[in-house]
């Protein structure tokens, strides 16, 4: 059903030919229910929809090892959330497990060691960028922002990670974490080239 491509591990690709309806759906944060109900009452197709979520899956609501059972399903994927990142980053940094466990991860370190890991595996494997290739348009997903103005020039600086220049973030810090764009109503923002829309 779905045609994914990893052009990048943190950028996908996904044709549509062939596909039923696209949803996409913002952060989960562990409503598992509230979704399933969401997408009955949506008359959701299990076998011909997409549903593409922004990130942030788990953490705040108490269903997060549900929604990380969506990862499972051939109808659903995402983009790696800030959530997501802080259960990846917090095994190695302190800092970013007292940050995480202070907006809504405590479920997360209540878990046997070896939950915790197959969880981050699995987490690690998100990418940053989903593309949608539409009959007659390209549609781009990330869960933050976007601080470049070209769609391309923005996915290749993503592939370069998270590096630290000072005075100067990274597209991966910002996918993840930025928030210019909705504190900053200013001309700067208004057009990303080379991507027809963007969620």
């Amino acid at each position: 059903m779905l045609n994914k491509k990893m052009s990048h591990p943190f950028v996908y690709t996904i044709n549509t030919n062939q596909m039923g309806h696209i949803y996409v759906v913002g952060d989960l944060h562990g409503s598992y229910s509230l979704l399933m109900q969401e997408l009955k009452n949506l008359n959701f197709d299990f076998h011909n929809d997409l549903l593409i979520c922004t990130g942030d899956l788990i953490d705040r609501g108490t269903e997060n090892l549900e929604c990380i059972s969506l990862l499972e399903q051939p109808w659903f994927v995402t983009v790696r959330g800030n959530h997501e990142e802080m259960c990846i980053q917090g095994q190695h940094d302190p800092k970013m497990k007292d940050m995480h466990q202070r907006n809504g991860g405590t479920w997360f370190y209540r878990q046997f060691q070896k939950t915790r890991q197959r969880i981050i595996d699995r987490l690690a494997q998100l990418p940053l960028v989903i593309e949608v290739e539409l009959e007659n348009k390209k549609v781009g997903i990330v869960h933050a922002d976007i601080d470049i103005h070209d769609w391309s020039l923005f996915k290749q600086d993503i592939c370069k990670g998270d590096y630290k220049i000072s005075g100067v973030s990274s597209a991966y810090a910002n996918a993840l974490w930025g928030r210019g764009r909705i504190r900053n109503h200013s001309d700067f923002y208004d057009v990303v080239e080379n991507i027809d829309e963007f969620i």
